[in-house]
């Protein structure tokens, strides 16, 4: 079964939509998914440990 990998979509400077790939396992690209990212949540919980 073939998936696909979504765009990221975040905001650009020039107003309009991020074409690049989102991150697997998360909505945005490693460009725009920022420190509130469940993937950057996931990181500093596990860090912790």
């Amino acid at each position: 079964m073939a998936r696909t990998q979504s765009t990221c979509g975040a905001l650009t400077q020039k107003g309009t939509r991020c074409q690049r790939l989102a991150m697997i396992g998360a909505s945005r690209c490693d460009r725009h998914r920022g420190e509130w990212s469940s993937y950057e949540v996931q990181k500093r919980k596990a860090k912790k440990k």
